[in-house]
């Protein structure tokens, strides 16, 4: 599938070049340059609707240390959701953009499950920059901050150790927006020469909804 090279920085026209490792876009075809050998990270800047924000704050708002982790086929992560999901008028919607969301990183990587997390967050999860010890990763923020990262690779450990103890020194943090799809390639990428994108939770101020999808077989 062909995605051009200079992507929309807004819906005004504006192009913005390819980083050193990332790419975004503002429609779903941006995530299948993954393949790219260049590429660590895809950005799919999406507009969620108003009915999945609705259910996404009463979630976060309702289950506090809410997780749902678990292994499932994609043709029952309907199901799952169903039943683990409290009742709200908009929870269909908000079920239906998930599957969505899992329908896409399933069809990328022909999977036929997939490795499923949802969770209410009231704490940093991971404060400290890091790369996954996986493939590649999926991850969206439903409602609160979304993750930071950094548009550089790790070269060894003492880089990543060095980098925490002085955070402050390094100036070009970036983060994503709430609803964007993000795919993060981990150290277990083949191509990647061991190490993956640096990235790190925010700073939690309240609750955060976070899903996050991994690669299953």
């Amino acid at each position: 599938m062909e995605t051009v090279l200079a992507i929309n920085d807004d819906l005004s026209g504006r192009s913005r070049p390819e980083s050193g490792i990332c790419i975004s876009g503002y429609t779903p075809e941006i995530l299948t340059r993954i393949y790219d050998a260049h590429i660590r990270l895809c950005i799919y800047k999406r507009a969620m609707s108003a009915d999945v924000k609705g259910y996404a704050v009463f979630l976060k708002n309702t289950l506090h240390n809410f997780q749902l982790t678990q292994t499932v086929p994609l043709h029952k992560l309907t199901d799952l959701l169903c039943v683990s999901l409290p009742q709200h008028q908009f929870r269909q919607s908000f079920i239906r953009d998930v599957h969505t969301v899992a329908e896409m990183y399933a069809c990328l990587f022909g999977l036929h499950q997939i490795g499923f997390r949802l969770c209410g967050l009231n704490k940093t999860m991971c404060p400290r920059f890091h790369t996954d010890k996986v493939p590649c990763r999926l991850i969206t923020t439903y409602s609160g901050e979304g993750t930071e990262w950094l548009d550089c690779m790790a070269n060894t450990s003492d880089f990543l150790e060095t980098l925490n103890q002085k955070p402050e020194n390094y100036h070009s943090v970036q983060r994503l927006s709430p609803g964007d799809i993000a795919l993060l390639k981990g150290d277990k990428w083949e191509e990647n020469g061991d190490y993956g994108v640096i990235h790190r939770s925010p700073d939690v101020d309240g609750m955060r909804l976070l899903l996050s999808l991994d690669i299953a077989h």
